[in-house]
């Protein structure tokens, strides 16, 4: 897991979170096989030094997942559980930050063109590859790569981003 040298120095790595990473650290129930697991390799991750961005679609995405938890008082449970997490990401105070940035003509340009994955969000849609929350999110990560030094990676268990969780 080491970091790209440029100039004999070593980049930082900033991991952008994906939804399916999310669920399992918010321990939502259905979604959460993996849980022990993600939280172990985020600690590893941590005392690597690798930095965490929250971004905008892994919250909405998260938030319809939490919203559709068939038991009333399991939904209760995660809703509050999610709204404190996002709180505390707010404050400053959770192991990730938010890549604040706007949604402006730019970005939604780079999100119909697909980003970084070769492909446009029609020929997403057509192979039934990434769908707009994760275009979105590959979008924001090639945004942020393209203003920071830094190795900039997702981290997903979905076998379909993770194809396009590392730049090319």
């Amino acid at each position: 897991m080491s970091a790209p040298r440029r100039s004999g120095l070593r980049l930082p790595v900033v991991d952008f979170l994906d939804t399916s990473v999310f669920v399992e650290i918010l321990d939502v129930p259905h979604m959460n096989a993996h849980r022990k697991a993600i939280l172990s390799e985020m600690d590893a991750r941590l005392d690597a030094r690798v930095r965490f961005v929250l971004p905008t679609a892994t919250v909405i995405e998260t938030g319809n997942h939490v919203f559709q938890i068939k038991d009333g008082a399991a939904r209760r449970t995660c809703a509050a559980t999610f709204m404190n997490l996002l709180l505390r990401t707010a404050r400053g105070e959770a192991p990730w930050v938010l890549h604040e940035r706007t949604w402006d003509g730019d970005f939604i340009s780079s999100l119909s063109r697909g980003g970084t994955t070769g492909m446009d969000l029609a020929e997403h849609a057509v192979c039934q590859q990434l769908g707009t929350g994760d275009l979105s999110i590959v979008a924001e990560r090639d945004l942020y790569a393209s203003r920071a030094q830094a190795e900039v990676r997702i981290w997903t268990l979905e076998a379909t981003m993770g194809t396009w969780a590392e730049l090319p």
